[in-house]
């Protein structure tokens, strides 16, 4: 059955359902829940699967198997050995890796008697292999006015991949993969086109296969056309090569009226601007993109780390000091990340592409010395490679799926380049972090960069991104062993205490990033989009007058309100 025949027989099924209240129920001020008398009767679910090739799936949570009636001992225990990695949701048509969002709806780590219920997870869930099943599942839920939500891999931190008693577009199998000659207004030559689905791994892959490489993250499993790349997308390419939305070179999109719609630098520009950079799920659901492909060269990675050994004073120099130093490796090409706790910071790696290894010791050389005169304990190891991949394979492997883990509660801010560029700032930083990581729950995540002059077309970046130095996450894990109410109170310390600590340190204005800042966020429209947000919301208003689509902190979730049940209601 065809999207455009699916009305027809919506309307004669649901008058002929003896649940079915009036139809159609657009305009009407919340969403649909399950419980909802005029919720979609089976007979209408029917139709949609019919329409969807059979490809709708009702939800089971993931975790079902160690509850009642549904235990199995074996499978719940490779749960709870895998819950935390991204690779044990990613297949799920509905599982995320947010636990505060999972909202022990239904876990493994809950007893086998507590109720396993759909709860906080969308309802429905269609697995999209092309256009029309977009169209379908879209067109459905504004004529039941059930909740829409867009699921990828499930990695979107702010929760925005999950909604109770919504319709979930399932992107995860959009996998297919053409690289070739590309020419437009703003760029010439190799270019990757993915789908929706595709996931980092998979693109590295297909490029190194042919001595190139493509800006993602260092996460392996994050689907590249998400809200990541829509979001910015940060990359330990991003100095080289700019930000993930600064890669794109079009968009396919099925945006809320069913049009399939090209985006380019000089087709539907306005719309190509919003999905780059602009935030993921709200302007349309993307098939496709194509994003630059860059030819591959060596990468040489400087692994850093500082440990406390005897005087606190000189591990915190030396954090300092590494911070003071910073700005000479972005300026020469490089990006970082790093991890900072009690004790330890683990800069994994300082990432040149480009340079050799002689190049790289010579540029680190002025910081070992200053660490040495601070007695400040470090480790350094340079390593030269002959590729992107293999580099990334050592570092953030072991591919395909890496060793990262995603449960926790985050915020965070963008810190300008001004503030590691005097001693006086850069002090009052070292100062905030450590007031954070002195609290044991918490640890701090950076990434150095400098995306400043990589951009090739306009997009909708947060202006912001252009002169910061470091992008900072405020973390704490998710203990599964500790009752709900305490790992969320953790989240309400980084909305309370360390996002305005670390604010007062950047300015007010410096910004956050939008797909890895606080979900409880204050005037998330300063914060995640700066001076971009209203163009932002009339562009959303264009293509999405009637606001299918939402997500959390996202341009327009203002107008909705999630009740306790979590209903979804306009504001």
């Amino acid at each position: 059955m065809q999207p455009a025949s699916l009305l027809l027989a919506l309307a004669a099924a649901a008058a002929a359902s003896p649940t079915y209240g009036s139809f159609p129920v657009r305009g009407q001020t919340c969403r649909k829940l399950p419980q909802d008398k005029d919720w979609p009767s089976p007979q209408i679910w029917n139709v949609l699967n019919a329409t969807v090739g059979g490809r709708l799936i009702a939800t089971t949570p993931l975790a079902s198997p160690c509850h009642d009636p549904n235990y199995d001992a074996a499978k719940c225990d490779a749960l709870r050995a895998g819950w935390v990695y991204p690779q044990t949701h990613f297949d799920s048509s509905t599982s995320i890796v947010a636990p505060y969002f999972q909202n022990q709806s239904c876990d493994p780590f809950t007893s086998r008697a507590s109720t396993c219920k759909v709860g906080t997870y969308p309802s429905y869930a269609i697995k999209v292999t092309k256009a029309s099943d977009a169209i379908a599942g879209m067109l459905f839920a504004q004529l039941n006015n059930v909740r829409l939500v867009i699921k990828n891999t499930g990695h979107d931190l702010l929760g925005r991949s999950t909604g109770t008693g919504g319709l979930s577009l399932w992107t995860h199998y959009l996998k297919d993969i053409t690289i070739s000659d590309y020419k437009s207004s703003s760029y010439t030559g190799k270019a990757m086109k993915m789908g929706a689905g595709v996931q980092a791994y998979e693109a590295y892959e297909a490029a190194h296969k042919q001595s190139l490489r493509v800006v993602g993250g260092t996460c392996p499993t994050v689907g590249l056309a998400g809200g990541y790349t829509q979001g910015g997308g940060h990359s330990m390419l991003s100095t080289v090569h700019g930000l993930g939305a600064d890669q794109v070179l079009e968009w396919e999109v099925v945006t809320a009226n069913g049009s399939l719609l090209t985006a380019t630098p000089d087709k539907n520009s306005d719309l190509y601007w919003a999905l780059s950079g602009g935030g993921g799920g709200t302007y349309g659901l993307v098939l496709s993109m194509t994003v630059k492909a860059h030819a591959d060269t060596k990468v040489t990675g400087a692994m850093l780390t500082i440990i406390q050994q005897g005087a606190e004073d000189a591990f915190w120099k030396g954090i300092t000091l590494f911070h003071a130093s910073m700005t000479s490796y972005t300026d020469a090409g490089a990006a970082f990340g790093y991890y900072l706790g009690q004790g330890i910071m683990a800069i994994q790696p300082v990432t040149f592409p480009g340079k050799s290894k002689a190049e790289v010791e010579a540029l680190m050389l002025d910081l070992t010395k200053r660490l040495d005169a601070a007695g400040t304990v470090y480790s350094l190891t340079v390593t030269e490679f002959s590729n992107y991949y293999d580099f990334f394979n050592n570092y953030y492997g072991p591919l395909p799926y890496g060793v990262y883990t995603s449960a926790q509660v985050q915020g965070g801010r963008l810190v300008p380049r001004t503030v590691v560029a005097t001693a006086a700032s850069n002090q009052a930083f070292t100062d905030a972090l450590k007031a954070i990581v002195q609290d044991q729950d918490f640890h701090v995540v950076g990434v150095g960069l400098d995306v400043s002059k990589t951009a090739t077309a306009s997009n909708a970046v947060h202006p912001k991104w252009r002169s910061t130095a470091i992008t900072i996450v405020v973390a704490a894990n998710w203990d599964y062993t500790q009752p709900f109410a305490t790992n969320a109170a953790n989240e309400t310390l980084i909305t309370d205490k360390y996002d305005p600590l670390l604010t007062a340190v950047t300015g007010a204005d410096s910004g956050a990033y939008v797909n890895e800042g606080d979900f409880q966020q204050p005037a998330f429209q300063d914060n995640f989009f700066g001076a971009n947000y209203a163009k932002l919301r009339s562009i959303k208003k264009k293509y999405d007058p009637n606001s299918l689509f939402y997500a959390t902190k996202l341009v327009g979730s203002e107008d909705w309100a999630v009740q306790a049940d979590g209903r979804l209601c306009k504001a």
